[in-house]
């Protein structure tokens, strides 16, 4: 199986696993989410490896670590749009 139809399976199993448009975060959980990010050294690797790309550079591995990226990428910005829902939907102390 191609690994576009891969991340497109994974990423619309995810989307409904995670149902972003479901609140059930608490207000604390949310916010603790919207904190996630790549460490300093990942967000290198990835320019390092984007760069490569688009030189057509990149390593079958070097790909596959790319196409990694991409798809947790994907996952935190589910759980970042289910954890904004959630902010905004909490009732207001």
């Amino acid at each position: 199986m191609p690994s576009d139809a891969v991340e497109t399976f994974d990423t619309a199993i995810l989307t409904r696993a995670i149902s972003p448009s479901r609140s059930t975060l608490s207000r604390e959980a949310a916010q603790e989410i919207l904190r996630w990010d790549f460490s300093p050294e990942d967000q290198q690797r990835m320019a390092e490896l984007s760069t490569k790309a688009r030189h057509g550079d990149l390593t079958p591995d070097e790909e596959a670590e790319i196409d990694s990226y991409v798809r947790v990428g994907h996952i935190v910005n589910l759980m970042q749009a289910k954890a904004r829902l959630a902010i905004k939907q909490a009732p207001q102390n």
